[in-house]
């Protein structure tokens, strides 16, 4: 085995970075960052950790078993690489600048009262992208979470204490109802499952021809839910979440929610915008499509603008949930939950779901700005166009001619579409490889 560093110090410094240190740190982030392609396929590194994680006597390490000594970085860089499958393919130079920061001034309870400000840092994120959205920048909150996920739980917590201020301690009253449509995610059964309400209390809302939640079936269910004496609390839109690619009509959303609380009398409606991807589009919200100062081709700017019909209404959500790894290529976790008129968020016990990726966000946000994004956002719809023209792939994700289905004796095109422009929806293992988180 190669020589180990048995000398704690020269691992562990309270005094930040020594001559050393920073020597075997460049050192590993060189190797960590070698080009996709040379040797580092899972099976050359494979038998390569093979090699060097033999001991003196020819017995083998098992990588599940703590070691009783510690293993040279030269080891332990060679076993990341085969974790990760091989050096990245692609790189957020800012978002890791940030998420390296935030590791470094990390270091500490005693760092709590020096240069780090993390408040600061998730501050200027959740304004910045309030602003994206639509919010008033100086009345919403957020913070950072592990994804989109986690936003809808969080939105779920809130919608509980706005039905039940008590429920923290006395617990989720038995009539709460969620509402979500049937192209909706799993996210939301999730979250009604962690916070006690059950799967029994959520309802499915029935999708028109374009994919999106039929606001008609939506106002019959709650409704419904109400007549029974019962309350409609927790409705989640889908505004381009992950695995769907649905953009519901928030207006009309809110339109049936507020419409169907007044008239019987009940709290509002927290209504939360599922946008892990769709949620970036709102930078294009005050983009001049018919000057079009970055030079959009023509096909792509009809994309785009036909995105914005729908994610130009976000702002009339309650709360947005974002997640930047789906197409802002963010390599760290990265989602966002927003909140359009601010609380005490803590009061409400969200702290758990918070994560410390506010630096990583706020260096690509500052990096790329609106412009950056814009143009991010344009090339993923170049990419996916030419991905599902080379598959020979429809709408749906699957091959054109399986797309054709009998009825009534005759061939009739099934009509899968979403309603979104061909290089907007999102399917399994066609995607840029860029464009989807690396979980």
């Amino acid at each position: 085995m190669s020589s180990s560093i048995h000398v704690l110090e020269h691992l562990f410094s309270a005094e930040g970075f020594t001559p050393e240190q920073r020597r075997l740190w460049l050192v590993a982030l060189e190797r960590l960052l070698v080009p996709a392609g040379v040797g580092h396929e899972s099976a050359v590194l494979a038998e390569k950790w093979g090699r060097m994680s033999a001991l003196d006597d020819g017995r083998r390490v098992d990588p599940r078993e703590l070691p009783v000594r510690g293993e040279s970085l030269d080891v332990v860089v060679e076993q990341l690489l085969f974790l990760m499958k091989g050096a990245p393919s692609g790189v957020n130079l800012p978002g890791l600048l940030g998420a390296v920061s935030a590791v470094l001034a990390s270091g500490g309870g005693a760092r709590q009262e020096e240069g780090l400000l993390a408040d600061e840092a998730q501050s200027r994120v959740v304004a910045m992208v309030a602003r994206v959205v639509g919010y008033d920048a100086e009345r919403s909150q957020g913070f950072t979470v592990w994804g989109a996920r986690a936003a809808v739980l969080a939105g779920l917590r809130m919608a509980i204490a706005r039905q039940a201020p008590t429920a923290r301690r006395k617990g989720v009253p038995r009539n709460l109802y969620c509402f979500a449509s049937e192209a909706g995610h799993e996210a939301l059964s999730e979250a009604v499952e962690t916070t006690g309400i059950g799967g029994y209390h959520l309802i499915r809302v029935r999708t028109r021809k374009d994919g999106a939640m039929d606001p008609s079936d939506l106002h019959d269910k709650m409704r419904a839910v109400a007549c029974g004496g019962d309350v409609p609390a927790y409705v989640v839109a889908t505004t381009g979440s992950e695995g769907a690619c649905a953009l519901d009509d928030l207006q009309e959303l809110r339109e049936v929610a507020d419409s169907l609380t007044t008239r019987h009398g009940l709290r509002p409606v927290h209504l939360h915008a599922d946008a892990a991807w769709g949620g970036l589009y709102g930078v294009f919200n005050d983009y001049d499509f018919q000057a079009n100062p970055l030079g959009f081709e023509p096909l792509v700017l009809e994309a785009l603008a036909h995105i914005r019909t729908r994610v130009r209404h976000l702002h009339l959500a309650d709360s947005v949930g974002l997640d930047f790894r789906w197409l802002g290529r963010a390599s760290y976790p990265a989602g966002l939950f927003l909140l359009r008129d601010g609380v005490d968020l803590h009061s409400v016990g969200l702290r758990a779901l918070e994560t410390g990726g506010a630096l990583a966000l706020h260096a690509q946000l500052r990096a790329l700005g609106l412009d950056g994004h814009r143009r991010l956002l344009a090339d993923v719809l170049r990419s996916e166009r030419v991905i599902r023209r080379g598959l020979g792939l429809g709408l749906s994700g699957v091959s054109a001619g399986a797309e054709t289905r009998r009825r009534s004796g005759t061939d009739q095109v099934a009509n899968q579409a979403s309603g979104l422009p061909l290089e907007v929806m999102t399917f399994s293992g066609a995607r840029a490889p860029l464009a989807r988180p690396r979980n």
